[in-house]
């Protein structure tokens, strides 16, 4: 992270009650935007007047005894597929120029009712589905290093947190965008359970694969955004004991090869949660390969079904990466996608008695570091690969699986960190954050 970038909340709540005011701090966010971001470009809409008039009326509700609670005056930027009324929400595409939005998502109502600031938007791949190199918006450049990019489709998101735009952001995943991300700049990328959440103004890329969630400096951050994006209070951290947790290894989800840097970085975290007593099992799926390639089927059929017959009205509005996309989804037989479908539900059902063995699951998030920025590849010993399209192998099953994940960093000999990403059962996130703050490895950077 930028050196004179936000803290955590706990961090920025103590200077609020020690006399910072949230229009001050929020202004410094701004700052920053304006410095930087046009070489960045995480961000592609910024609502500094409004954000300020929020600030103004958070700053008098605390003056006056009212505090809402621990996000009170937090900045939070959003991508750019949520809507926020009145702001146009463009899907990082000339698809939908012009459109603006009448209502707040449901999600954004939420945080605002917990005293959130929303900033902006940020910038993606192009309607979730392009490549790193949106026609119309640009590359977005990790602020870790200009020579990386962020690697998904969350991209803005991660950068704006990591360079200090906000202290949170708002990102959707539906084969990995929020973790891939996160790890490529240092961050905690959370993907909520399937179906978790009210998705209303959130416009879909697969809708049974669809998740929303926030990507955040620490666990705790990511647990009090992830509740409030619900309209929830965050439930009290549960007490994890390290002496007999047990971990899964599942090496057939991510069945390729991973840099030694990453694998390393994995091998010296989990040795020294072995010397504190937890106990590590391998698991074996054979039905990972389908699940794979299930998972794409599902992807692209219904990415094609939401938005085929309007890019086929106007093919000018969309760059090469997303036509490609549209066509594959387009040529799937229905009945292969009723087929897959059904193999979700079989292989749901076998994967959930397996992790009946174990309290988590731990995989690595990507096969490398932070992509190069010109091409989104990341080198794997000698070689180099797709950072982005490992998603397939390295993040969509999480998905496809309906699993609740929180990708974490891990701090590596180099300059960049690796990250490994965290699975617990279905519905039981105050579980996955609770355990993952007993076994975080390192605040982000």
């Amino acid at each position: 992270m930028m050196e004179d970038s936000p803290q955590s909340i706990g961090d920025i709540q103590r200077r609020f009650a020690a006399g910072l005011s949230t229009v001050s701090f929020i202004e410094g966010c701004f700052e920053r935007i304006e410095r930087n971001n046009d070489q960045i470009k995480a961000m592609i809409f910024v609502a500094r007047e409004q954000a300020l008039e929020d600030a103004g009326r958070l700053d008098a509700e605390l003056r006056s005894g009212r505090r809402r609670g621990p996000l009170h005056g937090i900045p939070i930027a959003v991508k750019d597929v949520i809507d926020v009324k009145g702001w146009p929400t463009t899907s990082g595409s000339q698809l939908f120029r012009g459109h603006v939005a009448e209502e707040d998502a449901a999600c954004i109502r939420n945080l605002r009712a917990a005293g959130a600031v929303i900033v902006g938007k940020t910038n993606l791949h192009e309607l979730t589905a392009g490549n790193h190199e949106n026609p119309w918006f640009g590359k977005v450049v990790s602020p870790l290093d200009p020579t990386r990019g962020t690697g998904g489709t969350s991209s803005g998101s991660a950068a704006a947190v990591a360079a200090g735009y906000c202290v949170a952001a708002i990102g959707t995943d539906t084969g990995g965008s929020n973790r891939s991300t996160a790890a490529a700049t240092g961050l905690f990328g959370f993907k909520p359970t399937n179906g978790r959440g009210d998705p209303s103004g959130v416009r879909p890329t697969a809708p049974s694969l669809d998740t929303i969630g926030p990507i955040a400096n620490s666990v705790e951050d990511a647990r009090l955004v992830h509740f409030a994006m619900q309209g929830a209070e965050a439930p009290e951290p549960l007490a994890v004991a390290l002496s007999g947790l047990r971990i899964g290894l599942c090496p057939d989800l991510h069945a390729a090869a991973v840099d030694p840097v990453v694998a390393d970085a994995q091998a010296l975290w989990l040795a020294r949660l072995q010397a504190a007593g937890v106990q590590v099992r391998t698991l074996e799926f054979p039905l990972a390969g389908k699940v794979m390639e299930a998972g794409l089927v599902i992807l692209q059929y219904e990415f094609a079904a939401q938005y085929g017959a309007l890019v086929e009205s106007a093919p000018q509005d969309v760059g090469a990466a997303v036509s490609g996309f549209i066509a594959a989804g387009r040529a799937m037989d229905a009945t292969d996608y009723q087929a897959a479908v059904a193999f979700r539900s079989h292989a749901q059902a076998i994967f959930l008695d397996l992790m009946s063995a174990v309290d988590l699951l731990a995989a690595p998030v990507a096969p490398g570091l932070a992509p190069r920025l010109t091409d989104e590849m990341t080198a794997v010993g000698p070689d180099f690969v797709p950072y982005g399209l490992a998603g397939g192998t390295f993040r969509r099953w999480a998905n496809f699986l309906g699993l609740p994940t929180l990708a974490m960093p891990l701090p590596t000999q180099g300059g960049l960190p690796a990250s490994l990403q965290i699975s617990t059962r279905p519905d039981t996130e105050a579980t996955l954050f609770s355990i993952c703050e007993a076994l975080r490895p390192v605040e982000a950077r």
